[in-house]
């Protein structure tokens, strides 16, 4: 007796001892202690049906595809538990080289099977002996199970019993092209499918080589998974014996195997029995119903990756990869919205937070142009506070952002705007929405305007009390009622000389004293051609120029870069200087004197 028939048998007893008690059902069955056997997503969800040896209800599963991780979504239940339909795509060997009896057993168990079918369930059957190695499979039916069963269910039985049993000696079985065709029908599968096989394992497929053939390859990476029903083969009295029990070996060692084809088969080729198909077929469907968890998954973010491969951590165990098409994804229309209210976060700054259920992207979060402050106004539109820095910190699917603007704030209400934050999902959603918030222990914004005002309008008041001072000196000087008689007005203009006296206090503090005796011109600058003259960046090279005639002392601006000023108020025409006057040129002051005997003789 065959090694997997045995461990059926044993499986079968164990199952009866225990009663199929809660938690201690295990795929006695298979050798493997966890297999993946298909994997069916849509994103962000995941659908896995695990099996093996080890697998049990209170396992703990986590996986990944490429960066994307997978947790446990829900409790793992039994398939059978689990209510979900099933899909049976079988290819099954009617050529002469089968035993007859054991096919027409498999036959009846066929029966059998389609009508414990639900609805939901699914089942295509078709047959793989030709006439000849390039002949193609042949469809019996393929159905989906609808609630009105009761007339399909007649009908294909009845197909099922009329199948055919090629007698004669020159029959073929197509049995790996048949099965390339299947696997690549069912790359996406949008329910648990399976694929049965009950051949004896002989293959005639043409253009086929056994150590390179795809199938193998083909079983590995498929979708779905393979199991197998393994027939006795009838001796043949033409062909090569050794060939044929080479091809018989490859399906069962390498076609078959539990880590290529993530299913199980059960030898009924030891005895050659028809109670060993029926025993077959029983075992299959308690490992499909039974023995086999489904499992969910789920991922942070409804992100698709295409057909990619899952791969899983079982109790700390690494699992075998399994294909899956992760194409389908549920839509999401959600964008990002405020979580909480917004605060006040020191006297620039505020603090807010942002969620959306497939996560956020956190590159917009970080971009500073996606955010607008401002305040809020009755009438017309309020200030813009400009967005200095964005700092964000991300906790699940909740970020929290701190914004810092360029000025403080005042006491006042405001409105924040966000706008073009995506979510993390397949749709990218964009965030335009907006919150309140009010400012309590920012600035008086009265005394803000009083300040900023005195900074922009300063000289204004400057340039009013100047005026003030002029008019005062000039309302002086008609009073006194000064008379000038018996001198020529043009020889006022001539030039004289005249002693001045200096007080210079250069750019370094050091004040100095000096008397001048001024010969019709007086030249101030940085150059040394001037008769006074200072290191300083600031003042031309001739920067103003002192003159002084019959009428007393004037000064005049050179058209220098910075400007010369008198008592503050820039020069911009020839000006008198009177006793005291502070002249400023570049980083230097000058306080100009009149010698006490000139000022007498100007009073006379």
């Amino acid at each position: 007796m065959g090694r997997r028939k045995i461990a059926g048998i044993a499986a079968a007893c164990l199952l009866a001892i225990a009663g199929g008690a809660a938690g201690s059902v295990r795929a006695a069955n298979v050798d493997t202690p966890y297999i993946a056997e298909q994997a069916i997503g849509k994103a962000p969800k995941m659908e896995v049906y695990m099996t093996g040896s080890k697998m049990a209800e209170s396992a703990k599963v986590s996986g990944t595809i490429e960066s994307m991780n997978f947790i446990m979504d829900g409790d793992i239940v039994s398939f059978e538990e689990s209510g979900k339909g099933i899909s049976y795509i079988i290819l099954m060997d009617n050529s002469g080289s089968v035993n007859n009896e054991q096919f027409d057993e498999a036959k009846n168990q066929l029966i059998s099977l389609r009508k414990s079918l639900k609805e939901g369930d699914g089942m295509a059957l078709y047959t793989v002996g030709t006439d000849s190695p390039s002949g193609e499979k042949s469809q019996v039916f393929s159905r989906s199970v609808g609630a009105k069963d009761k007339k399909d269910k007649k009908s294909d039985c009845g197909k099922i019993r009329d199948i055919p049993y090629l007698k004669g000696v020159e029959s073929k079985t197509v049995l790996y092209r048949s099965l390339n065709q299947v696997l690549k029908e069912q790359a996406s599968p949008d329910m648990r499918t399976v694929v049965v096989l009950i051949t004896d394992g002989e293959d005639d497929s043409k253009g086929k080589d056994i150590d390179n053939v795809s199938t193998a390859k083909t079983v590995k990476e498929a979708s779905v998974p393979v199991y197998g029903i393994l027939l006795d083969r009838k001796p043949t009295k033409s062909g090569n014996a050794a060939e044929q029990d080479e091809k018989i070996s490859y399906t069962r060692n390498k076609i078959l195997a539990e880590k290529n084809c993530r299913g199980y088969y059960y030898d009924c080729s030891v005895d050659g029995t028809a109670e060993s198909v029926k025993q077959a077929f029983e075992t299959i469907r308690t490992i499909l119903q039974k023995e086999t968890w489904v499992v969910n998954l789920k991922a942070p973010t409804n992100r698709t990756a295409g057909r990619n491969q899952l791969a899983l951590i079982v109790d700390n165990t690494a699992v075998d990869k399994v294909s899956v098409d992760y194409s389908d994804y549920e839509e999401d229309r959600d964008a990002p919205a405020f979580v909480g209210t917004v605060e006040e976060d020191g006297g620039n700054s505020i603090t807010f937070s942002i969620q959306d259920k497939n996560g956020v992207n956190l590159s917009d979060v970080n971009e500073a142009s996606n955010y607008m402050v401002k305040s809020a106004a009755e009438e017309g539109d309020g200030k813009i506070w400009v967005v200095e820095s964005v700092s964000a910190a991300a906790k699940g699917n909740e970020i929290t952002v701190t914004l810092t603007v360029a000025e403080d704030f005042y006491n006042d209400s405001y409105t924040l705007r966000c706008t073009n934050i995506r979510d993390n999902s397949q749709d990218e959603n964009k965030m335009d929405a907006e919150a309140g918030f009010t400012i309590e222990n920012g600035l008086d914004a009265r005394k803000v305007a009083v300040k900023e005002a005195i900074k922009s309008w300063w000289w204004i008041g400057l340039v009013a009390l100047v005026l003030l001072i002029g008019v005062i000196l000039i309302f002086i000087i008609r009073r006194k009622k000064m008379e000038v008689s018996g001198i020529n007005p043009e020889e006022l203009e001539k030039a004289d000389s005249r002693k001045i006296w200096l007080t210079i206090t250069d750019r370094s503090g050091a004040i100095k004293d000096v008397e001048w005796n001024v010969e019709g011109s007086l030249f101030v600058g940085r150059s040394n051609i001037c008769n006074i003259y200072f290191d300083d960046d600031r003042l031309s090279k001739q920067h103003f120029v002192v003159e002084v005639n019959k009428m007393g002392c004037y000064i005049e601006d050179l058209e220098s870069t910075n400007g010369t000023f008198v008592n503050g108020v820039k020069i911009t025409n020839r000006r008198m200087l009177l006793d005291g006057d502070v002249i400023t040129a570049g980083r230097e002051k000058i306080v100009f004197h009149i010698p006490k005997q000139e000022l007498a003789g100007q009073a006379e």
